[in-house]
């Protein structure tokens, strides 16, 4: 009998995120996952849960949360998505010693357990489907973590939302800690065309009066709705103060970086009221050591090639600023590729004016949008501009433009980043 494969079977699942262009916000349902996670046992019910959501930095957020964890000794379990490469990115479990190795997905899930954590699953999906129930891959996956996670032994384990929040399988547990990073407009179609609509969304993480949230900076009215769910549980929040990290080193780059870091350490301020001890040091190493792959990320340096999972028309105003605050007076190539579902005019509005020659491109992923010549003109009328079919065809009309003291900034959905990567980092 030949061995059993995860990613075929969960494959054999719906995968919006294939198809999130085409979603509606009633094509999400948290009963699914929730009758998976009753028929496994709750495996999420002993473990301690701090569920992230928001627009912007929630995974940076995660990721700087499990670090300084992970450096104070704690075993944390972390799952984030989408996965650059492989799926088993997605699920990690951090420790002390995988924080010293400096690798980029330290601590992910084996191939082996993988597959027995997936496994667990197959009776009890079967059964649901036989009652004429169906699962999507998000929700399948979902529950093989809290599985896994609820097999390991963790002090901690930090769930990032995969879309919105109310009605995303993450939010099938409960959370001791509801954290809610910058929120910006993204997936309107999906969550709501206003900030406000998709604040509320986001929002019902926090659903709890046995919580307590963490809530960044966040614009006015934005901030108001997120108050106000507070007071609706008698939750005393707290809100992000951006100065606490100023003196510390932190890994990734920007200032944004540094709001999501401190939203991380105010997480961290909160566990140590209830008697967590994360000593100064762990605060210090675990900013200093996290790895966030994708995230302006500098992949050589003759020329200079920078790869940045910006998809919105917020994040990429901040990525524009990070570029013109790092390489100021140098020439600045963009390499764009964008997902159907995305706020286009908006992201080119923002990256134009940093940009001397714009390569438009498609990655090699269902959602991938296809730029057209009389589209590209309108975007980035005045620019030198191209137009390529394939990522590698953008990166080698970039890379034979640029010289050694150039930059080339490729920027917008995370399969353009993967494949980028794949390029340069294994040729």
């Amino acid at each position: 009998m030949a061995a059993f494969d995860p990613h075929q079977y969960l494959n054999s699942f719906t995968n919006f995120e294939n198809t999130l262009h085409k979603l509606k916000g009633k094509d999400f349902n948290l009963g699914r996952v929730v009758e998976l996670l009753d028929l496994l046992g709750r495996p999420d019910k002993d473990l301690k849960i701090i569920h992230v959501a928001g627009t912007k930095g929630k995974g940076s957020t995660c990721v700087f949360l499990s670090y300084i964890l992970a450096a104070a000794g704690f075993r944390v379990g972390l799952y984030t998505s989408p996965h650059l490469h492989r799926i088993n990115e997605r699920i990690r479990v951090l420790d002390k010693q995988s924080v010293e190795r400096r690798e980029d997905f330290a601590g992910m899930i084996t191939e082996e357990q993988l597959a027995q954590a997936v496994g667990a699953l197959r009776g009890h999906v079967a059964a649901m489907i036989n009652r004429g129930s169906f699962l999507t891959y998000f929700e399948a996956l979902t529950a093989a973590a809290l599985y896994f996670f609820s097999q390991q032994d963790l002090d901690w384990v930090i769930l990032e939302t995969g879309l919105g929040g109310r009605l995303d399988a993450t939010n099938a547990v409960d959370a001791m800690v509801a954290v809610i990073t910058p929120i910006s407009l993204d997936h309107t179609h999906i969550l709501g065309k206003t900030l406000e609509l998709i604040t509320i969304e986001k929002a019902g993480i926090i659903k709890s009066s046995r919580q307590r949230a963490v809530i960044a900076p966040q614009d006015e009215k934005v901030m108001a709705l997120l108050l106000n769910r507070c007071r609706e549980f008698g939750i005393p929040p707290i809100v992000v103060d951006t100065v606490r990290c100023q003196d510390l080193e932190i890994s990734l780059k920007g200032e944004h970086q540094r709001v999501n870091a401190s939203t991380a350490v105010h997480v961290v301020e909160l566990l140590r009221h209830w008697g967590c001890k994360v000593p100064d040091e762990a605060i210090a190493e675990g900013l200093k050591r996290a790895r966030w792959p994708g995230r302006f990320e500098v992949l050589q340096k003759k020329p200079v090639v920078i790869v940045d999972s910006a998809h919105n028309a917020a994040s990429a105003r901040v990525l524009a600023k990070t570029v013109a605050d790092g390489y100021s007076g140098r020439t600045v190539t963009l390499v764009l590729g964008v997902s159907l579902d995305k706020d286009i005019q908006g992201m080119a509005r923002e990256l134009k004016a940093m940009a001397a020659r714009v390569i438009l491109t498609k990655a090699d992923h269902p959602r991938a949008h296809a730029f057209r010549h009389d589209e590209a003109e309108e975007l980035f009328e005045g620019k030198e501009w191209s137009v390529t079919q394939t990522v590698h065809e953008a990166l080698d009309l970039a890379l034979s433009k640029a010289r050694d003291n150039d930059v080339i900034v490729v920027a917008g959905s995370v399969f353009v980043i993967a494949e980028t990567r794949n390029r340069i980092l294994v040729g």
